[in-house]
């Protein structure tokens, strides 16, 4: 009986079988090694494109509050502009609807939900890996949390007054109670604050977006995929450049002749003028 340990058949057959199996094992663990790579990086983009996208969306709401405040800042100049004894004569529905316009305020509220799923689990920043995007998110997330309860704290305070005198109208001056508001001195300063305060939220929204910038390109990600997540209709071609500046958002001052030919409130007062001339 031959010896198969002499067996030189035998012994390349094993040597055969031996690398079979380290091949099979070594392409098993190396694919689904890539495979389990490459479901990372689909996961760590997907998890940057929710973070970005929703910080874009906060900027835009704030675009969006911006639009709110300059129209009250056009309502707030003309009312302003008004004789006080034409606000007695005419105390009629555009006075009146034009002071309940520009005292009430928008709240503003943001979707936390890929905030809380960023900040709340430790393994997802791992994946991240890049802390430099890490930080630079959680300062945008507190940046958004910042600006929101300041907006909306200014915005409780801002109709106070006004509501105050609507409420208790016979302890203020004034024939009516749109002469009333409008002749208070805190009514008045009130109603110079909406430039301001639309100069602020346009600084606001550019800075987030400068930040959020620096996290793209800390993550690799392009703008036009951040627009795309966020079902941008328009493209915007913006450029890094430096930390905008405060003072740049300023606006010249509007005066009564500037709004009173597109302002609603004053066509109709002109119009009730006209019809008892």
């Amino acid at each position: 009986m031959p010896n198969k340990f002499l067996d030189r058949n035998w012994w390349k057959d094993l040597a055969v079988a031996i690398i079979a199996t380290t091949v099979s094992i070594i392409l098993t663990f190396g694919t689904a090694s890539l495979v389990n790579r490459r479901e990372q990086k689909k996961e760590r983009k997907l998890t940057a494109l929710m973070v970005i996208s929703s910080i874009e969306s906060f900027a835009r709401n704030l675009d969006d509050q911006a639009e709110f405040w300059k129209r009250k800042d056009s309502i707030a100049t003309w009312l302003l502009a008004l004789p006080l004894d034409e606000v007695a004569e005419f105390d009629d529905e555009p006075i009146r609807d034009a002071i309940a316009e520009v005292f009430v305020v928008p709240v503003l509220r943001h979707d936390q939900t890929a905030e809380t799923i960023f900040s709340s689990n430790i393994n997802t920043w791992k994946n991240m890996r890049n802390f430099q995007f890490v930080d630079n998110v959680g300062e945008c997330f507190s940046n958004m949390s910042w600006i929101e309860n300041r907006l909306n704290e200014d915005a409780v305070a801002f109709d106070d007054r006004a509501a105050q005198i609507n409420n208790n109208p016979s302890d203020y001056p004034g024939s009516c109670v749109s002469e009333k508001i409008l002749r208070d001195e805190q009514v008045r300063t009130q109603l110079r604050l909406p430039e301001s305060v639309k100069e602020w939220l346009m600084y606001c929204s550019e800075f987030m977006r400068y930040l959020n910038r620096k996290n793209m390109r800390l993550i690799g990600i392009s703008e036009e995929d951040v627009l795309a997540f966020t079902n941008a209709r328009t493209v915007v071609d913006e450029e890094d450049g430096d930390e905008p500046d405060y003072i740049r958002q300023n606006s010249p001052s509007l005066d009564r002749d500037s709004v009173a030919v597109k302002l609603d409130y004053a066509q109709r007062l002109d119009s009730l003028k006209n019809q008892n001339r």
